[in-house]
């Protein structure tokens, strides 16, 4: 009975171990979820507050632009600034954009294109998406694809070489006609992150 007493003993005090162990453990994952989920809460205000800042818009403002193109209409929204320059063809448009370090627009996705749309009323404004011959298909001057409906582009007729924004939507045209441009540059409005402010 000693021998059976002492070994129920020991096994007694390795399941009290055990027990006061799993506790230990359990009560370090709490903190650490605890930490975590305090963590995560800051992380999600910082970019809910980054978001409300990317969507702001601005009004539109006459600007002066550095270069032989004078003047030009603005406004801004999120992380870009949109200019609207006079009645060009579409590489003439292309090329003013780049003299005045800016870049015929290029829409990023669905969300971009309703807000352009909705500030657009009457004319037609050539953006920086072209019909390649050699490929037959429509691209953006960057070659870089955007997340824009694939559909909304693929969908435009071969009737013309270049594309224009009205405030129907997106249409072909012949490179040669004039319209207005619409220019943009891509602004960095955070140099400080709002979380790095946080922490000093």
């Amino acid at each position: 009975y000693s021998q059976e007493k002492q070994e129920l003993q020991k096994t007694l005090n390795n399941l009290h171990q055990e027990c006061s162990t799993m506790r230990s453990n359990s009560y370090l994952r709490e903190e650490m979820f605890r930490n975590k989920s305090v963590e995560c809460d800051a992380i999600k205000d910082c970019l809910d507050s980054l978001n409300r800042k990317e969507n702001r818009c601005y009004g539109e403002a006459k600007v002066v632009l550095d270069c032989k193109q004078r003047t030009g209409h603005s406004f801004c929204c999120g992380i870009k600034c949109y200019f609207i320059i006079d009645n060009k063809h579409w590489n003439g448009c292309k090329q003013t954009c780049q003299d005045c370090s800016l870049s015929l627009l290029k829409i990023e996705d669905d969300n971009e294109l309703k807000f352009l749309k909705s500030r657009i009323t009457t004319n037609s404004y050539w953006i920086g998406l072209k019909y390649d011959e050699r490929n037959r298909k429509w691209q953006w001057i960057d070659n870089v694809p955007s997340k824009l409906d694939f559909m909304t582009v693929k969908s435009l007729k071969e009737s013309g070489s270049c594309a224009y924004l009205s405030f129907t939507g997106i249409h072909p045209d012949d490179c040669s006609r004039k319209h207005p441009c619409i220019c943009e540059k891509r602004v960095d409005k955070f140099p400080d992150s709002i979380c790095s402010m946080k922490e000093k």
